[in-house]
């Protein structure tokens, strides 16, 4: 997989945090049908490549999406 290239699931994620940019991970896991682990590995992944970046708290917190091509 290339440096630009997101899996499915990672779009699925970041147009989630679009839609609610509080969304918890649980809620995510739970719309996406997949564990929440799996979810802390896309959002760790998404932060390494500076996609994102969640702010505040853990349980009260935003997730931020910095703008990048092909997202």
């Amino acid at each position: 997989m290339s440096e630009t290239e997101l899996t499915e699931r990672q779009q699925k994620i970041i147009n989630l945090i679009r839609q609610s940019p509080s969304i918890t991970a649980k809620r995510m896991s739970e719309t996406l049908s997949v564990s929440s682990r799996t979810i802390e590995r896309d959002l760790s992944a998404l932060q390494k490549r500076s996609i994102l970046k969640h702010t505040g708290k853990d349980n009260d917190g935003e997730w931020m999406i910095f703008e990048q091509k092909n997202i």
